[in-house]
């Protein structure tokens, strides 16, 4: 194994926790099938681990000679103990967990026990989980700092950690497939179309999309609203599009395992999302020379956007802000689009390309292994400091005086 003798720069053996990469088809298991795939390519061995029973094949396309692992979705003592055990035979240099959620503390507990040296990697916007109540603010602090190192997509998120944490940090952005330059191109469409590619659930806030080319269509007439994607909100968003009288110039296309074509045929890229870790299709469509209109208030779309140059950010968010308005824009003119087109692609290119993105990762999980597994225990006072401050802020049980209470 690669550890024997010490790891080398050129070759590390990397353990990458994909949880739902058998089950979803989300922008989390996209990034870790990439991840996975380029470190393969650059020459490092790799090995995914994910969560499930039913030990289903990947949803996305790992490169040849890269095994999948599966381990119970349970999690109780048995299940960590087994993971420990099949973790500890792949003889790993370095832990990579993906997602957002307390399969963190997974990885956390395994990395301890292991002795190995653990990057956590965020996949969304920490607000989320939070807002939706599946993991909270001090729980996702106490778990992060467990990591050699922390992986982060954007900036913006830095600040969601103390301090204390923040020199673990490192920042490198997300990326996609970057497209086929020699690929066929769409046969033309009569009209114009703004595209959206999303899953269809309330935090992307697709009606929003609906509701604002309603109030355009009549002032243009040749544009379709096309959207790529499926979910559980589908037959609302129809009833919708009925409701404000454009069913017949809103086109749901549903989920595409390839939705680029759609990007080459149309003309702009918009999103109402309010919550984005980093805004996988709107990379995708920068890639594609679109220019893209999003709310300002999504933290991890408005990284990607420059106001004015490439797209723009619109104001707004819950309510509808300047949205309608960047849309009647770029919609009204067609050398406009071109050259933020044209500024969208470059700065894919200069930002978000495959290899500057691969490059970071690499340099991310060598410096990992480099500071080694974070093992530090808490010294004796500190514990129980923690612990008489437990004892003080927890309630006391009420007496009933009624039964000798005072």
């Amino acid at each position: 194994m690669a550890t024997v003798g010490g790891p080398t720069r050129d070759r590390l053996r990397i353990g990458f926790f994909i949880p739902w990469i058998t089950k979803g088809r989300g922008g989390t298991e996209n990034v870790g099938h990439m991840m996975a795939n380029s470190m393969h390519e650059r020459g490092h061995s790799v090995v995914v681990f994910t969560f499930d029973d039913k030990v289903g094949a990947s949803l996305w396309p790992l490169a040849e000679g890269i095994p999948i692992i599966h381990l119970r979705e349970k999690d109780d003592e048995t299940a960590h103990l087994e993971m420990v055990d099949v973790v500890a035979k792949q003889g790993l240099d370095l832990m990579v967990g993906l997602h957002l959620n307390r399969a963190f503390l997974r990885y956390v507990r395994c990395a301890f026990d292991l002795n190995l040296p653990l990057v956590l990697s965020e996949h969304c916007d920490p607000a989320l989980p939070q807002s939706l109540g599946t993991f909270g603010r001090d729980e996702r602090i106490i778990i992060m700092s467990g990591a050699t190192l922390i992986h982060m997509i954007s900036d913006e998120f830095r600040a969601t950690l103390p301090k204390g944490l923040q020199d673990r940090i490192r920042v490198v952005p997300n990326t996609i497939r970057e497209p086929d330059p020699g690929a066929p191109q769409p046969p033309p469409q009569a009209g114009r179309t703004i595209v959206t590619v999303s899953r269809l659930v309330p935090p992307k806030n697709t009606q929003r999309l609906i509701e604002v080319f309603a109030g355009l269509a009549s002032e243009f007439p040749e544009w379709r609203l096309r959207i790529v994607g499926d979910g559980p909100e589908m037959g609302k968003l129809r009833r919708l599009a009925r409701k404000c009288r454009v069913k017949d110039r809103v086109d749901f296309v549903g989920a595409l395992k390839d939705p680029y074509p759609e990007y080459l045929a149309a003309n702009i890229f918009a999103t109402a999302s309010l919550f984005e870790g980093f805004g996988l299709t709107l990379c995708e469509a920068s890639a594609h020379g679109l220019p893209s209109v999003a709310y300002g208030a999504c933290r991890g779309l408005r990284s990607q956007i420059r106001h004015g140059e490439n797209g723009f950010l619109s104001s707004g968010g819950e309510e509808l802000g300047s949205l309608a308005d960047d849309l009647r824009t770029l919609m009204a003119d067609q050398e406009l689009r071109e050259k933020m087109g044209r500024r969208a692609r470059e700065m894919f290119v200069s930002r978000f390309s495959n290899e500057i993105v691969h490059a970071g990762w690499e340099d991310l999980f060598f410096e990992a292994v480099e500071r080694g597994p974070n093992r530090a225990a808490p010294r004796p006072e500190h514990v129980r400091q923690v612990r008489l401050w437990d004892m003080i802020q927890r309630p006391l049980p009420i007496q009933d005086s009624a039964r000798g209470g005072h």
